[in-house]
């Protein structure tokens, strides 16, 4: 079966991060199930023993190696996204939104545990669909949809329009981690079409790398090309806003990382006060609506 490994790492930085905190920056009990016990070791192992890859003047235990890359390296980001997500999701609820279409849906959880609250749509290339199902054969699933679509393929939203989904009502669509691999045409030429068949009101929810970099976000792209999927864009803000202009979309909350870090991580930081972690530059997370 064919894996997304940059899709693996992120559930890998998920699954960790609920096992061994105390505090949750996002609680995601499902993760430990979605990845094998032979990965996770295998994943854990590697990433410890390139150590001085992440941090060349690392000095610790194999063990401590592997936390300090994923508390400072992996998670951040993927932890953030999701927790931003699940936040965009919420405020839909409450405006009645019954739809959720989850985007390059990797091997996320939100589809689970939204499922008996909406009708929900996992979207991916098919091989990650495929992975992704038979990760989730002990799992419930009653009121998902999963839809193998190939986003840079010309004709991915008749697929979307030949399944259940109803566009004459609200739906809320997360696209985590898809804006990097794309390319600017690419990412407006999607939007522009799923922006055709979604009602008034309705929202999406993304993050984009921003031409802000870190040494965090250039590490992450020089492991997207070693895993064969490399980055394609960079956006400025104003860059960002003028296509979503063009896709008839508004921007209605806007993060950077100073932001999120505030919001999402002060928490877990009062906790960890000898260890705090902290957002990213050069990622920005955003949510718009038709």
């Amino acid at each position: 079966m064919e894996q997304n490994m940059t899709a693996l790492v992120s559930l890998f930085a998920r699954a960790y991060h609920q096992k061994n905190k105390n505090i949750k920056i996002f609680d995601d009990p499902l993760s430990t199930k979605l990845i094998t016990k032979k990965e996770y070791e295998m994943i854990g192992l590697n990433m410890s023993q390139g150590i001085s890859f992440f941090n060349p003047t690392f000095k610790g235990s194999k063990e401590e190696a592997l936390k300090w890359i994923v508390d400072h390296q992996l998670s951040p980001s993927v932890l953030l996204r999701s927790a931003f997500c699940k936040e965009a999701i919420e405020k839909m609820k409450e405006k009645g939104c019954q739809q959720y279409l989850d985007f390059a849906s990797g091997y996320d959880s939100f589809a689970y545990y939204y499922q008996n609250q909406m009708h929900v749509f996992e979207i991916d290339k098919k091989e990650v669909i495929e992975d992704k199902r038979q990760r989730c054969k002990d799992v419930d699933i009653e009121n998902i949809q999963f839809l193998s679509i190939d986003l840079s393929q010309e004709n991915w939203i008749n697929t979307l329009l030949q399944s259940d989904y109803q566009e004459d009502q609200l739906s809320i669509s997360s696209m985590l981690g898809l804006s990097y691999y794309l390319t600017k045409d690419e990412f407006k030429k999607m939007l522009k079409q799923l922006s055709k068949y979604l009602l008034k009101g309705s929202r999406l929810v993304f993050d984009y790398p921003s031409i802000q970099e870190s040494k965090e976000t250039k590490i992450n792209e020089m492991l997207a090309k070693e895993a064969d999927e490399s980055m394609k864009a960079k956006y400025s803000f104003a860059e960002l806003k003028e296509i979503l202009n063009q896709c008839h979309l508004t921007i209605i909350q806007h993060e950077n990382h100073q932001t999120v870090t505030e919001k999402y991580i002060s928490n877990y930081n009062a906790y960890y006060k000898d260890d705090p972690i902290k957002a990213p530059e050069g990622v920005c997370y955003c949510v718009v609506e038709k």
